[in-house]
């Protein structure tokens, strides 16, 4: 086995705080998911008819950025994302149907990394990364809420919308909020500490 092959290996297998802190943080977010959906039903009637409900909606990808970027390892963005969904649909009048989401998303993400070789983590990368979760997120929305009914112009904005909220709440505030808690020393042991 090469030395390269080696380092493969080792930065591929997941350690137990890494499964720990996934858990507990996919929970925690999957909760809070919950929680802002209250925010999204009071913001939805004031922002429907405009096509401006998305400017809401791009917490829901944060999972898929935010814990990869701590734990960096292949199949993070994934595996966060299903069980941050799961632990929302026990919650949510979404059901089951939020793990479609959660799949969704996290594949977005998960191209995204894996595509930089789990290697680059700035937040740029980060903001790609939640980019394309909420395209493949509004991908879902389109057929499953049958978008095609509507104007161009309107699906531009949904669209224009979500991508904006995605980076705000997936990219730019998964950056800030991982960059806090490295520097509050509470990140030491995992790979966002030691690149």
């Amino acid at each position: 086995m090469t030395d390269s092959s080696k380092s493969i290996k080792t930065t591929s297998t997941l350690t137990i705080f890494e499964i720990v802190l996934t858990l507990v943080l996919a929970t925690s977010l999957g909760v809070a998911f919950w929680g802002w959906t209250f925010v999204y039903d009071f913001a939805k009637p004031f922002l429907k008819l405009s096509g401006l409900s998305y400017l809401v909606a791009g917490f829901w990808i944060l999972a898929s950025v935010f814990i990869p970027n701590i734990i960096r390892k292949p199949g993070i963005a994934i595996a966060a994302s299903l069980m941050a969904a799961f632990v929302e649909s026990l919650l949510t009048h979404w059901g089951l149907m939020s793990l479609m989401w959660g799949l969704v998303q996290g594949l977005g993400a998960e191209i995204v990394f894996f595509s930089f070789s789990y290697r680059k983590w700035n937040l740029g990368v980060l903001i790609i990364a939640a980019s394309l979760s909420t395209l493949f997120s509004f991908a879902l929305d389109y057929f499953y809420y049958s978008y095609g009914t509507l104007s161009f112009s309107f699906n531009l904005i949904q669209i224009t919308s979500y991508l904006l909220s995605g980076i705000i709440f997936a990219g730019w505030f998964s950056y800030s909020l991982s960059r806090r808690l490295l520097r509050l020393g509470l990140l030491d042991q995992f790979e966002i500490a030691k690149t």
